[in-house]
C-alpha cells in the first residue's frame, strides 16, 4: 500500500493548537446553544441563498417599521448579526475540521491497514512456527471475535 501521510506536530505546536482550542472552548461554547435530536430538521433552514433575501429584509423592517410590526426588530437584527459573526467563525472552522477528519481518516487506514498485514504476517509465523507468532497472532485476534482462531497445529 502507497504511504500517502506522514502527519506529526512537535509537542510546542500540539500545545498551542490544543491552547487555542481551550480559548474557543472558554470564550465561544458558553454561548452557543445545543439542539434537541431532530429539532434541527423542524426549524426552517436559511442557507446561503437564503442570508441575502434576510439582510434585505431587515434593511426593510428597519425603513419601513410599518411592514415589520408583528416581529422584534432588534431582536431580529440581533439573530442577523449572529449568523453573520457566527458564519465568519463557521466556514473556517468546517473547512479545518473536514481536513482534520481527512487526514485522522487517512492515517488510520493506512495505520489499521499496517495493523492487518502485521496481523497476517503473525498467523504465516504460526504456520511456520516462528517464536512468539501464537501469542501475537492470539492477541491481534481478539479484534476479531468470532472468526477462525489461530490454528496451532498446523
Amino acid at each position: 500500500m502507497e504511504n500517502r501521510i506522514s502527519f506529526s506536530l512537535d509537542e510546542a505546536d500540539k500545545q498551542e493548537i490544543l491552547a487555542a482550542l481551550t480559548v474557543l472552548n472558554t470564550k465561544l461554547l458558553p454561548k452557543l446553544i445545543e439542539l434537541a435530536q431532530g429539532e434541527a430538521r423542524e426549524l426552517p433552514v436559511m442557507g446561503d441563498k437564503s442570508y441575502g433575501f434576510v439582510l434585505k429584509a431587515l434593511e426593510y423592517a428597519k425603513q419601513y417599521p410599518e411592514f415589520a410590526a408583528l416581529i422584534d426588530v432588534a431582536e431580529f437584527e440581533k439573530d442577523v448579526n449572529a449568523v453573520g459573526l457566527l458564519r465568519e467563525i463557521y466556514i473556517p472552522l468546517s473547512q479545518l475540521t473536514k481536513k482534520v477528519q481527512d487526514t485522522m481518516t487517512l492515517a488510520g487506514s493506512e495505520a489499521y491497514v499496517s495493523g492487518l498485514t502485521c496481523y497476517g504476517s503473525s498467523k504465516e509465523g504460526v504456520k511456520r512456527k516462528l517464536p512468539n507468532a501464537i501469542l501475537i497472532a492470539e492477541e491481534l485476534g481478539k479484534r476479531f471475535p468470532g472468526r477462525a482462531r489461530v490454528k496451532k497445529d498446523e
